[in-house]
């Protein structure tokens, strides 16, 4: 196919033989966008970038909350992994521990300094809970970087899954809770008498 252009005509304008006649089509030699077009596109960024924008503090108060559940779930894990190094016999002394109540810390070693560790990594001092020096500067809150204290509470309940005397497997289950996420997390295990 070939074009011809006539001198004549004014620039941009290409003559295109077809089967409908000439078509004229305008190029973008020289000329820019109309006022209409502009505001238009504006208009259509600006929608769209505020619509980002207001993900953003979504978005962060999603991660902080999962930061949150792993430090509730780190805490779970260990506190399992303390209670299953424990000798089978002394495990039902844990039985109804509540990080937030003095009141219900095992009474005799190694289960009541293992449980005053697990409040001081879930939520520091307060609560009529008192740590040494000694033993802040062996032990460690659950934080993140920034500072950010988990503030939790943990709970555990031990049952009796056998019926005999003594038992020889029992079910724990800890709960941790924290401010923002009532229900918390939950791990459940098994620990049997070998």
């Amino acid at each position: 196919m070939t074009l011809s252009v006539r001198p004549s005509e004014a620039v941009g304008t290409v003559r295109r033989p077809g089967r409908c006649g000439e078509l004229n089509t305008r190029l973008w030699a020289g000329q820019g966008f109309t006022l209409l077009e502009v505001l238009v596109g504006s208009a259509v960024l600006s929608v769209a970038l505020l619509a980002m924008a207001a993900m953003f503090p979504t978005g962060y108060t999603n991660i902080t909350d999962a930061g949150k559940m792993t430090m509730a779930l780190t805490g779970g894990r260990q506190i399992l992994e303390d209670i299953s190094a424990l000798p089978f016999d002394n495990i039902g002394t844990l039985n109804n521990f509540d990080t937030q109540n003095p009141a219900s810390l095992p009474a005799a070693d190694p289960e009541r300094t293992i449980a005053r560790r697990w409040r001081y990594a879930l939520a520091g001092e307060g609560n009529g809970f008192a740590f040494t020096a000694a033993e802040k500067a062996a032990w460690s809150t659950l934080s993140t970087g920034q500072g950010i204290s988990l503030n939790g509470r943990g709970r555990i309940n031990v049952v009796a899954l056998t019926p005999t005397v003594p038992p020889s497997l029992s079910q724990v289950t800890v709960t941790i809770t924290y401010p923002g996420r009532p229900t918390g997390v939950q791990l459940v295990t098994n620990i049997t008498r070998l």
